[in-house]
């Protein structure tokens, strides 16, 4: 005959309805008794379906926020939607279809593939970015920023779309071409807004040390950020027609962490982009050549020059710089592994002390010359004693830095590899940035009482040059008519990251009219205890975030000066073919599919159990795991068909106990796959026993309830648990039981000598003591010398003695 399997579709959908005329989730934000836990994860683009990926964010974090429910935590565990952005206006310039139409059709349909799942979220305290009662706030908070200098409007080179037709940050270039769509991308000089994130770098950086977060994480932003501690040197610029001005002789300023090696610098390098290049094309005898290469160059991301390992460049022929220390002419070359961003985008090139001056160096057979010595080869990037270094030959170099750099008439400074946020985007479907120009083109703020500052409807989604906002006739009345003639719109958006960088804030006052967020409530629930997010957000959103809340701090609009104290990223799910899932590749797991056939709970349990999730990695989907997980569930409500109303049994305590402290432990470091390990252990001992005492099974409820919530809840009502839901019931506690002996066995090298009666939570020690009670034990001792012990918990004790 054959076992009972539970009706998945049946339990799950009743066990919503039920969650919902409960209102189990909503957190009452001003409770005090309760301690208070905020637990967040990344909020999901509206795209329209839930892919396997989100449930992997989302459901796993549920697990979490169910846990700390159990605790007798107060959980805020919120959702909302990060709705601006490209993809609605495509599907507006494709299909036709308005973007607010499609991107809210888009959220209803998530909101009831969530609610399928299983979570646990709070929808009161649902936020929509593109709502302008949320970006209402978005503007005024960046209207903060521009009051106090941190938003600027400046000409900056862009990477540029031809056929999306808008600015790319360096992560949407892919080898010299568009991320989303392929095309190979442009350099344009445009007037953008940045948010001044550079003036944040030290704090940023020193920040970082004390948060408890994995060190990969924080490695990651240190890179990112990107401090050198150096020096500025400059070098006499000379070529035809290059003369001293009133200003001065024309000089290269080049940042350096070894000026200790002036003396060895036999070329310089500057950045394609550099300024100068530009000035200097009609007096370099090749001006074609580096114009074609500048233009090459301008294809490529930092990133992509930073990784690619041939070294390329061209000579400006013609022009030479003097050396400070040497007084030496040295020519000078652009090349792609130079930036502008970075530094003062020159470079002294030293190729018998850095690894990327001796390749170029040994591709364009330059010159090299050692000055420090210390290595046996052309190249050496250690310390040592400095040589062919004029009056500091014979001393150390370290030692010697300081006088080098005053000698050449330079300054130490500290370098960050970070760069200014670019927040203008020339798309319709973002937050308006609300700025005004006056008629001789000065910025100003939209007054308060004029925002939310619209988004206006009457607009050409055509792509074209120009941002789409300046097609729209009521945009530009609406700025006459409050401002006067000749006042004109800002007619760019803001980066979506402006939107998410503060989204964390709104949660605790989703509905305020006249502020924010109220401080009370961030006194009182900041910082958010736990963030869970993917790994490709640690460089943006994570520092964009970080950078908001440091602002508002030093403005007083919020209390702390971190946002999240720990931060776990997730590692990622990829196609059953191992391959990261695509469209075009067809591997995309749909998950409503394995939800009809298997139920919600066997495929959070299986997403749970495939591998740690507070780690970086990535995980092949799997069919036969998801059916693997159904059958330990189907397990686990057969047993209940053993339940009787008598004692545990000593063996039932013990196997409770091991798997109360395994799942406890392993389930607060977000480390579930071992947690279900543990439940599997239970479940298997359990199905040993004859009968199962009722209490035992309720107290496995409660351990599975975080983890297959619909099952675990349903059973719960059947077996007679006090609590109306499982999920109001409290979480177990190992040895909060009256104390259980047992009899252990006690063996020297192997051989049983006796047993004593223990506690089945008693200590190593505990037993061993008990046991030197044995008389056998006891001589066994007295004649030979312990080595070691193998204690198997409740059960054996082994004496590893050697005789004398």
């Amino acid at each position: 005959m054959a076992k009972e399997a539970y009706d998945h579709v049946a339990i799950e959908s009743a066990e919503q309805a039920k969650w919902e005329a409960l209102d189990l989730y909503a957190c009452d934000l001003s409770e005090t008794e309760k301690e208070k836990y905020y637990l967040l994860f990344e909020f999901p683009y509206p795209s329209g379906d839930l892919h396997i990926g989100h449930w992997y964010a989302f459901a796993l974090t549920d697990i979490f926020a169910r846990y700390k429910r159990m605790q007798g935590k107060n959980v805020l565990f919120p959702i909302g939607f990060d709705a601006f952005g490209l993809p609605a206006e495509n599907a507006a310039i494709k299909f036709g279809k308005d973007p607010a139409e499609w991107t809210y059709a888009n959220m209803e349909r998530m909101r009831q593939q969530i609610r399928i799942m299983g979570t646990s979220v709070d929808w009161s305290k649902e936020v929509v970015t593109c709502s302008p009662e949320y970006y209402k706030w978005t503007q005024w908070l960046f209207l903060k920023l521009f009051e106090q200098g941190l938003a600027e409007r400046r000409l900056a080179p862009v990477k540029w779309c031809p056929k999306d037709l808008t600015v790319l940050a360096n992560e949407q270039v892919i080898d010299g071409h568009c991320e989303r769509c392929g095309t190979e991308v442009e350099e344009k000089n445009l007037t953008q807004w940045f948010l001044t994130i550079t003036k944040y770098a030290k704090r940023l950086l020193d920040d970082l040390d004390p948060l408890p977060w994995r060190e990969e994480i924080k490695d990651a932003q240190r890179a990112w950020i990107g401090e050198s501690e150096g020096a500025k040197l400059t070098f006499q610029l000379i070529g035809p027609g290059i003369e001293p001005t009133a200003l001065g002789t024309p000089v290269v300023p080049v940042f350096t962490t070894r000026p200790d090696t002036i003396y060895g610098a036999t070329y310089l390098v500057l950045a394609p982009e550099h300024a100068l290049v530009e000035m200097l094309m009609e007096k370099v005898a090749n001006p074609d050549e580096v114009a074609a290469y500048v233009k090459k160059v301008s294809k490529k991301t930092d990133r992509e020059r930073q990784e690619q390992k041939e070294k390329t460049g061209v000579i400006l022929g013609g022009i030479t710089v003097v050396n400070p220390a040497t007084k030496e002419e040295i020519p000078v070359y652009i090349a792609d592994y130079v930036l502008a961003s970075y530094g003062t985008g020159a470079v002294m090139a030293v190729p018998s002390h850095d690894e990327r001056d001796y390749a170029f160096a040994k591709k364009f057979k330059l010159p090299l010359r050692t000055v420090i010595s210390g290595g046996n080869d052309e190249l050496y990037t250690g310390t040592g004693t400095l040589m062919n270094s004029g009056p500091f030959d014979g001393r150390e170099n370290l030692e010697a830095m300081g006088e080098i750099i005053n000698f050449v008439n330079g300054e130490r400074v500290t370098n960050y590899r970070i760069r200014d946020w670019l927040v203008s985007r020339q798309r319709y479907w973002g937050c308006p940035i609300p700025i005004v120009y006056d008629p001789e083109g000065r910025a100003h703020a939209v007054p308060q009482e004029h925002l939310p500052w619209l988004l206006p409807t009457d607009v050409d989604f055509t792509p074209t040059d120009s941002s789409p906002l300046s097609t729209s006739k009521e945009l530009r009345e609406r700025v006459t008519r409050i401002f006067g003639e000749g006042w004109t719109p800002e007619c760019d958006t803001l980066d979506t990251f402006v939107d998410s960088s503060w989204y964390f804030l709104r949660y605790l006052d989703p509905k305020n009219e006249d502020d924010f967020s109220e401080q009370a409530l961030m006194k009182q629930w900041l910082p958010v205890d736990r963030y869970s997010g993917g790994s490709e957000h640690t460089t943006m959103h994570l520092l964009y975030a970080r950078f908001f809340q440091k602002a508002l701090y030093d403005l007083a609009l919020v209390p702390t000066s971190e946002p999240f104290n720990e931060r776990f990223n997730r590692g990622l799910i990829l196609g059953p073919d191992g391959a990261k899932m695509s469209k075009s590749k067809g591997n995309v797991v749909n998950p409503d599919e394995f939800v009809g056939k298997y139920g919600a709970d066997a495929v959070r349990m299986y997403l749970a159990f495939i591998g740690p999730y507070n780690e970086p990695g990535s995980y092949p989907w799997s069919l036969e795991g998801v059916f693997a997980m159904r059958k330990f569930l189907d397990r686990v409500f057969q047993l209940r068909e053993r339940i009787e109303d008598t004692e545990a049994s000593n063996e039932e305590r013990l196997q409770l106990d091991k798997a109360i402290q395994k799942v406890d432990t392993d389930t607060e470091r977000f480390k579930f796959n071992t947690a279900i390990s543990g439940l599997m252990v239970l479940v298997r001992e359990l199905e040993k026993q004859e009968h199962v005492s009722r209490s035992v099974y309720q107290d496995l409820l409660r351990l599975l309830a975080p983890y297959a919530p619909h099952l675990a809840d349903s059973v719960w009502q059947e077996v007679g648990g006090e609590e109306e839901s499982v999920h109001q019931a409290l979480w177990p506690e190992a040895g909060a039981r009256d104390a259980v002996t047992a009899p252990l066995i006690v063996q020297v090298n192997g051989k049983r000598r006796g047993e004593v009666h223990v506690d089945l939570s008693a200590t190593e020690e505990e037993v061993l003591a008990a046991a030197r009670g044995i008389e056998t034990v006891a001589k066994a001792l007295h004649e030979g010398t312990l080595m070691r012990t193998v204690y198997v918990k409740g059960r054996i004790l082994n004496l590893v003695i050697t005789q004398i």
